[in-house]
């Protein structure tokens, strides 16, 4: 790993002379400790000692407890103002700190009993006193998240590029394994969607989404593979080495028409890295960074990717209404772009 420098040295750099890029990149080091030792308690799954012997319905919430300490003790000292927990959790840090700190501790925690990767969310946020988490996204310090998979991967961002890092297993050691990465010129012909909500969604996503269906014999005039691996985490890496287009709107189901990301935990630092990477971050039809929060567990829609994509989708949204779905814009390819 010689060849790499550390994700220690490169903060070391990157954050000196500005106070709260200090002060996320000091607790983005303590997080980093802390996501080592989450790694390690999803690798063992159930030989881990804090599920043994516990039912695997009953799984999950044991291992989002443990991560949840595991990041909060890490956390100890921290100079973040305050933290807010995914699950409601508002707790107090140290006071006078630059920042303030979001994090989802394990995002997609039933994924672990099928050996799916998880990740864990971080916002850094400047300290505003109440208004703290009612900032739009574009005002984050920094934001990203770790990936619990095949390796255990960091990517984030300081609003100046974005980077990737991946732990050494023997050590534990975070290096920097891409500074500045950069989504493909070419993107490939992949979208990522749910596609069991389908009846649920508004004319301008099925419609989107069936002129993928469509490919060769629709206006696309190409085929696409759609993806999905119930991962936010795995979907962003998949999206930063390759391109293409993730989609979760929000749909008819009670409860789901803002969607079911979170913005403060999720939907924006995701939309940071996807952004600085050149990608682009939507609700579908408005940027991600620029939505104000009206609460903590605020949920939205998320739609991210290639740029052309993701501008696509919101030109699908400027249709007339169902319009866009008649065998004279389906069909014949006069629903150009």
């Amino acid at each position: 790993m010689s060849d790499f420098i550390t994700l220690e040295d490169w903060l070391s750099k990157a954050c000196a002379g500005d106070a709260a890029r200090q002060a996320a990149g000091e607790t983005l080091l303590k997080l980093a400790a802390a996501a080592r030792d989450v790694s390690r308690m999803v690798a063992r799954g159930p030989m881990d000692e804090a599920v043994a012997g516990v039912s695997r319905q009953e799984r999950p919430d044991k291992f989002d407890e443990k991560a949840g300490d595991i990041f909060m003790a890490a956390l100890d000292g921290a100079p973040v103002a305050r933290i807010a927990r995914e699950r409601g959790m508002l707790l107090e840090g140290q006071a006078g700190a630059p920042v303030s700190l979001a994090i989802d501790v394990l995002n997609g925690v039933q994924n672990i009993v099928a050996n799916i990767p998880t990740g864990s969310f971080f916002s850094f946020l400047p300290e505003k006193g109440e208004d703290t988490f009612a900032q739009p996204g574009s005002a984050q310090v920094c934001g990203g998240f770790f990936m619990y998979g095949p390796r255990t991967m960091l990517v984030f961002s300081f609003g100046q590029g974005t980077q990737v890092a991946n732990m050494d297993p023997e050590s534990g050691v975070f290096h920097i394994t891409s500074e500045n990465r950069t989504l493909p010129d070419i993107a490939a012909r992949e979208y990522a969607v749910n596609a069991s909500n389908y009846r649920f969604w508004d004319s301008a996503i099925r419609t989107y989404i069936n002129d993928m269906i469509d490919g060769a014999d629709g206006p696309r005039e190409a085929d696409y593979n759609m993806r999905w691996a119930s991962s936010l985490a795995a979907e962003t890496v998949r999206i930063l080495n390759r391109g293409g287009i993730f989609l979760y709107p929000g749909d008819a189901r009670k409860g789901m028409r803002e969607g079911r990301m979170r913005l403060l935990f999720h939907a924006n630092p995701v939309a940071l890295v996807v952004e600085q990477a050149g990608g682009m971050a939507t609700d579908g039809e408005n940027r991600i960074l620029e939505k104000l929060p009206r609460e903590r567990a605020q949920r939205t829609p998320l739609v991210f990717g290639s740029g052309n994509e993701v501008e696509r989708v919101k030109r699908y949204y400027e249709l007339p209404v169902g319009g866009s779905q008649s065998p004279l814009f389906s069909r014949r390819g006069l629903f150009r772009f």
